[in-house]
């Protein structure tokens, strides 16, 4: 195998003639095998260089110039078969891929933990977010689903869908759902401080609007929690009218005692003969009982102010 002959047996005897002939047929035998470029050319010679394992014709014999025709180590010489074919590594078009029938094209799945060294405009499957995923240059997002990681929905069943969970306050792993970690953080709880984080606990609750710069419920932080309570408010209850009439009150009940109605009263006299223009003389007491009550309707209650709701579960995308 000398990687060298030209194919040319001159008028040669003997042992020099077999030598070149041996030659000769070594690199057919091989097919040009060698680490280096034939050193006589044709077009159409074939040359197996050793160095990469690699197949190559020549097309420019005058300026020594060979076109790779496939891969010698591998199966198939590292061509795709016309039969469900199997690709390794990394495959680059300049054109278009088309692709026809009723067949489908699968993408490269994994976790989070398993995407490869980021390039824009790199697509897959994340089996841990279970959806659709790109890279937009930036970070990795979610392509298929239209909603962001961080999205809470009512949700018309007892069980999360896929890649939502619950917002029941449990502490999650900041490393197996890191996209929501960098979504939320710590905004509902620092779980165990390290590994761990608090989704919101929505159970039994309202949401209600952020105000962030607005003016009602101002200076509210976010994410915080407010208990029930009633607006300061007045009612109007039924009416009790106080009336009474007092008549004069001589100096001597006896002769002249008087009266009183309504609310007064004369609880009692002192008997007194005549009228007397000086000296002393007894007289009855005056006294008022305004006492009574008023009612205020009610319908009854309970422990909590809410209007008319329905049971739902809140969901946390992923």
């Amino acid at each position: 195998m000398s990687n060298a002959s030209d194919y040319n047996l001159a008028n040669q005897v003997g042992s020099t003639f077999r030598t070149e002939l041996n030659n000769i047929l070594g690199d057919i035998q091989t097919t040009n095998s060698g680490s280096s470029t034939p050193t006589t050319n044709a077009i159409g010679k074939l040359f197996v260089n050793t160095s990469n394992n690699t197949l190559n014709i020549c097309t420019n014999a005058s300026n020594p110039t060979y076109l790779l025709l496939g891969k010698t180590d591998v199966e198939n010489m590292g061509h795709a078969t016309t039969v469900d074919p199997d690709f390794t590594g990394t495959i680059d078009s300049a054109g278009d891929i088309v692709m026809a029938g009723n067949g489908a094209l699968k993408l490269p799945t994994g976790t989070s933990s398993n995407r490869p060294t980021a390039a824009t405009g790199q697509i897959r499957f994340n089996t841990q977010t279970v959806e659709f995923e790109g890279y937009n240059g930036t970070a990795w997002g979610g392509l298929a689903s239209g909603v962001p990681v961080g999205t809470i929905l009512a949700h018309a069943s007892n069980t999360p869908p896929s890649g939502f969970l619950e917002c029941n306050g449990s502490n999650i792993s900041r490393s197996t759902y890191a996209t929501l970690f960098s979504t939320i953080s710590t905004t509902f709880g620092v779980g165990d401080g390290s590994s761990t984080f608090a989704l919101p606990d929505l159970r039994g609750q309202f949401i209600r609007g952020w105000a962030n710069t607005g003016s009602t419920d101002a200076s509210r932080v976010f994410g915080s929690t407010q208990t029930d309570q009633n607006k300061n408010h007045t009612h109007t209850t039924d009416s009790t009218s106080l009336t009474g009439t007092v008549t004069h009150l001589s100096g001597s009940l006896a002769n002249n005692p008087g009266s009183a109605t309504g609310v007064f009263s004369v609880p009692s006299s002192q008997s007194a003969v005549g009228a007397r223009s000086s000296g002393s003389a007894t007289a009855a007491n005056l006294s008022i009982d305004a006492s009574h009550s008023h009612t205020v309707s009610s319908s009854g209650g309970g422990t909590e102010a809410r209007p008319t709701n329905i049971a739902l579960m809140y969901i946390i995308k992923f």
